[in-house]
């Protein structure tokens, strides 16, 4: 979140401290200083993480990949992801290889952030061309306080074409994305705000119900 390093100190502290469940994990998984795939959860909220992780999918779609790929591999029946990242991809794709994970097609593709006419002719958003139960997106943005426009945005324009009726939208980081609640046809909104894997401080994750 857009805070000061004293900020945001305190606002871990205040989170551990309504939830003390989660500093055990919080705190191991700081020390380790392994990153999400090493993790293998995505790089949420611990709250949406639980939440998540109790529901079963058929077909699932993500921008962006790491320790999201590996978690959601183990409650999706088929997984599609798309990174533009390529020594991420590379690592990603071999620790996917080592597991022996069939249902997970990894694609990688380049990302163009220049304008939003280029971002929406780009491959990249246009990988979601069909109906999932499940969509992600947690990939590159280069978003920040003076941004005139979202990739995130983009893809959730896109995302919401292409849900399945009772299907959700999981969106990242969203403390960064108010239009996006604004435009967001869910019957409901799941917001989950908490500490998570791999992160120092907190973050948020928001869960769309349609």
């Amino acid at each position: 979140m857009y805070l000061s390093n004293s900020k945001r100190v305190w606002k871990v502290i205040f989170n551990l401290t309504i939830s003390p469940f989660l500093a055990p994990k919080y705190i191991a998984n700081l020390l380790s200083r392994k990153d999400p795939i090493e993790l293998q959860l995505p790089w949420w909220s611990y709250d949406s993480i639980s939440h998540i992780q109790k529901s079963r999918f058929e077909k699932c779609f993500e921008w962006g990949s790491g320790g999201s790929t590996l978690f959601l591999a183990n409650i999706c029946k088929s997984l599609k992801t798309i990174e533009n990242d390529l020594d991420w991809y590379n690592k990603l794709n071999a620790e996917l290889q080592r597991k022996e994970f069939d249902n997970v097609s990894l694609r990688h593709e380049e990302i163009e952030l220049s304008d939003p006419d280029s971002f929406r002719r780009s491959a990249y958003l246009n990988s979601l061309n069909e109906k999932y139960d499940l969509i992600t997106i947690d990939g590159q943005d280069d978003f920040g306080p003076e941004s005139t426009w979202s990739a995130r945005e983009l893809c959730f324009e896109r995302a919401q074409a292409f849900i399945k009726p009772e299907g959700m939208i999981i969106v990242d980081d969203s403390w960064r994305y108010p239009e996006i609640e604004k435009k967001s046809k869910a019957k409901k909104i799941l917001r989950f705000e908490s500490v998570g894997p791999s992160r120092k401080g907190v973050t948020r994750t928001d869960i769309h119900h349609y």
